[in-house]
């Protein structure tokens, strides 16, 4: 294994003991747990847990932010004004345990129905995109006292991109890349800013649909994604214990 650190999401049935003890067994460096299920939420974690997780396993930690409850570039000021409410608190929470990364969603702009098409003009969103994350995101994260680093969800492009570029340049956000998602829809931002990037998530599809398959089960392209040369956290995505195994045999021909 080069010097990339490789490490797990947990398999959804696993309760945060039964998850750390999984990584640890199995020779992975980190965790990072997803905050939207209901084991790993604000509400029912204490970081006093996973510190003793983290110290008795020997494990790095990596958190997975919110994604389902937060979105930073909605219409509304009430919802954006939440959504960084929550991220308050997963910050400090990450704070709290010593976290490494904190991995996020960027949120969406609503498409439409119409008649039997789907619509969606991105010129209706773009000033106001560009203007909130600017206004808002930007010094947020120069608030978090953890490395936060945003993964390639939407397309970032137009306003978006020029607050990210601007937000690049002036703060440390950082970025993850998911290798999956990019292989739906490749996301130029991300690997033109690729010296950013400080973890990825791994797993596999058929290009089509967001699967998370064992690494190998379908055509996601690992050699894409320079991980001769990458030296930050390898996430295994795929929340499934068999899967997890076979993507980090797989992964040995690419780091090694």
């Amino acid at each position: 294994m080069n010097s990339a650190k490789l490490g797990i999401q947990p398999d959804v049935r696993h309760k945060p003991k039964e998850a750390f003890e999984f990584a640890a067994n199995n020779g992975f460096s980190h965790v990072e747990i997803l905050m939207d299920h209901p084991y790993y939420s604000l509400k029912n974690l204490s970081y006093a847990e996973v510190i003793e997780l983290k110290w008795s396993y020997d494990l790095d930690l990596l958190i997975h932010a919110p994604a389902t409850s937060t979105n930073f570039i909605s219409l509304s000021d009430d919802m954006r004004k939440a959504s960084y409410e929550e991220m308050r608190k997963v910050c400090y929470f990450a704070d709290k345990c010593g976290a490494e990364v904190i991995t996020f969603h960027i949120g969406w702009n609503p498409a439409f129905i119409n008649n039997g098409e789907f619509y969606f003009d991105k010129s209706l969103f773009d000033k106001h995109n560009e203007k909130v994350l600017l206004n808002e995101l930007k010094p947020f994260i120069k608030s978090c006292p953890v490395k936060m680093a945003l993964e390639n969800t939407i397309m970032i492009e137009d306003g978006l991109e020029r607050a990210l570029s601007d937000i690049l340049e002036t703060t440390d956000l950082g970025l993850t890349v998911d290798v999956g998602h990019y292989n739906i829809r490749e996301n130029p931002f991300f690997m033109k800013n690729f010296d950013r990037v400080v973890n990825m998530h791994l797993h596999d599809n058929d290009g089509k649909a967001d699967l998370h398959l064992a690494l190998g089960r379908g055509n996601v392209d690992l050699k894409k994604f320079r991980l001769g040369e990458y030296a930050g956290f390898l996430t295994i995505e795929t929340r499934e214990e068999n899967a997890i195994l076979e993507s980090k045999e797989y992964l040995s021909k690419f780091v090694g």
